[in-house]
């Protein structure tokens, strides 16, 4: 089957170059660029064969969402600037023919803390659902964390998705604070310190965060802290 890869992306020169060549396989590379971008985004894409959109920023779920309806292909799949598709994924997508009934597809992802996997603490095979036929699926109005809406069965594939998450601890910290803070705008439950506490509890110790040495301790403590920081800023809201 044919298959539309999609990015929506903001100033990820660094980054782009080897995602676009993990998809290098697909019939169609789509890459919707935010209008604030100001590096070498544009031409290093438009240089891999990708065809090109410039879009004002509203939003990821839109944004996604426009990406996908540029698309030549129905079958799409989703990805960002510091994702790479492994050797295995591809192998199962080039094979792949989908079930009556079978809208879209998930698989793993192996998150990054520097060059360091993240293999336990809860961080793998955090599957997500990236492969969607786009007659069944979208985007819906959630602009943190967005989630697919699917009319239809969806499937786990073998292979996984290589995610550059944190370039390292400070990276780290700055994301959680970022999607804290956004967190905090639209959600009601205001999490407790005793979740903050349990969380790192469970990823550390129970889920085998320890495992990964120092980056286990990073990303358990930094997971704790974020809902704290959620906390705080619905406190502040209120």
């Amino acid at each position: 089957m044919k298959i539309s890869a999609v990015f929506a992306v903001k100033d990820e020169a660094e980054y782009l170059p080897e995602a676009l060549r993990s998809v290098a396989f697909c019939d169609d590379v789509v890459v919707v660029i935010d209008d604030r971008t100001t590096d070498a985004t544009a031409a290093i894409a438009t240089a891999a064969g990708a065809r090109i959109f410039t879009r004002r920023f509203d939003g990821f779920a839109s944004q996604k969402n426009y990406a996908i309806d540029q698309a030549k292909h129905d079958w799409v799949l989703i990805m960002d600037g510091d994702e790479r598709v492994t050797p295995e994924l591809r192998a199962t997508l080039h094979k792949l023919e989908p079930a009556r009934g079978t809208v879209a597809y998930q698989f793993a992802w192996r998150n990054y803390l520097g060059h360091k996997w993240l293999a336990h603490g809860g961080l793998y095979p955090d599957r997500h659902t990236r492969l969607i036929d786009r007659r069944h699926a979208r985007y819906g109005q959630r602009e943190i964390h967005e989630l697919l809406e699917i009319d239809g069965t969806t499937e786990t594939l073998a292979g996984d998705i290589i995610h550059l998450t944190y370039a390292n601890t400070a990276a780290y910290y700055a994301k959680v604070m970022k999607y804290a803070r956004e967190e905090a705008n639209w959600t009601e439950v205001r999490p407790t310190v005793r979740s903050a506490v349990k969380e790192f509890a469970v990823r550390y110790v129970k889920l085998g965060g320890w495992r990964d040495g120092w980056a286990g301790l990073v990303s358990a403590l930094l997971l704790a802290y974020y809902r704290l920081i959620v906390r705080w800023n619905m406190k502040e809201r209120s």
